[in-house]
């Protein structure tokens, strides 16, 4: 199976428009795959917690007492529309509504290329830096002495609180649907010249 995969991959490989095009289609909806793996998994934990406890205090206690990832959820949309160029217009950091725990309101401000990209990584921050946090709590878990064990505590509820609010939300995903068909052109076209020159 494996070396099967890695045939197709270097026959794909050979051939730089193929593997531009292949990449680029994939990439995009590679993310959303991604998030929603994660949010299974997240799901799975938050039904095991609730056969233990009542499925409602399951509910809160990934929603409210893992807070932290929320903000860190919602700082992350904000710094990408801040990094981008977008205009914010709101940033609610924990407020309920519908189907979300809090959201960042921006506008899109330049070139159709500049919305695009806005569109894609405004609306898929959370799962990269969400990623980034989790990794660094859990890495820095792991180097950390015995004597720092109220830091790991620490580090560990954190790491734990972004990994179940790093996936994109319903809103989030249609925010990203818009930039995927211009983002695939770009992707294309960064891929080709990667790869025409060797570098990937």
């Amino acid at each position: 199976m494996i070396n099967t995969i890695v045939e197709y991959y270097n026959k794909i490989y050979d051939i730089p428009l193929l593997y531009a095009a292949v990449v680029a289609i994939l990439l995009p909806f590679l993310v959303i795959a991604v998030g929603y793996v994660i949010q299974i998994i997240g799901e799975a934990l938050a039904s095991i917690v609730g056969m233990v406890l009542a499925p409602d205090i399951a509910g809160a206690l990934v929603n409210y007492v893992f807070f932290p990832g929320v903000i860190i959820h919602e700082m992350a949309h904000a710094f990408l529309a801040v990094i981008t160029g977008a205009k914010i217009t709101e940033v609610a950091l924990f407020k309920k509504m519908d189907d979300s725990l809090g959201h960042v309101n921006f506008k899109n401000r330049g070139n159709i290329i500049l919305v695009a990209i806005q569109n894609i990584f405004i609306s898929s921050a959370p799962m990269f830096v969400g990623a980034v946090v989790v990794y660094g709590c859990f890495y820095w878990i792991s180097i950390l002495g015995k004597s720092l064990l109220w830091l790991k505590i620490i580090l560990g509820y954190v790491g734990v609180s972004m990994f179940f609010h790093m996936t994109m939300s319903p809103a989030d995903i249609k925010v990203y649907v818009k930039g995927i068909p211009l983002f695939i052109v770009i992707v294309f076209v960064i891929t080709v010249i990667l790869r025409l020159t060797g570098l990937v």
